[in-house]
């Protein structure tokens, strides 16, 4: 096999074989994040939390990526009354991890 091929081989199967850690660890340090946030007083997750406003699960399905992040940084409070916080204290990671989480589908 000539090198170059070799080396997209190997590649392929190294993302294959870390893609599913990556995952897991950004679920984990999403639910780290909505616990230090104090989401789950307003936000139910698989079942538990407060019940002021929607569950995590829903917002999959009603929600788009941009309008999600629109909703976490958007320090001019143009959401929900002035009721949800603003999050931009978090770093772009943070936010990225917390989108992710709440909103998988492109």
């Amino acid at each position: 096999m000539p090198p170059k091929l070799l080396i997209i081989a190997i590649a392929i199967i190294l993302n294959a074989t870390t893609a599913p850690f990556a995952y897991a660890d950004s679920q984990t340090e999403a639910r780290k994040l909505i616990n230090s946030q104090g989401c789950m007083a307003c936000h139910t997750l698989d079942g538990n939390g407060g019940v002021i406003a929607g569950s995590f699960e829903a917002m999959r399905d009603k929600l788009t990526r941009a309008q999600i992040r629109s909703q976490l940084v958007n320090p001019e409070r143009k959401h929900s009354n002035g009721k949800i916080p603003d999050f931009s204290h978090l770093s772009e990671t943070e936010i990225d991890v917390l989108v992710n989480f709440i909103q998988a589908k492109p």
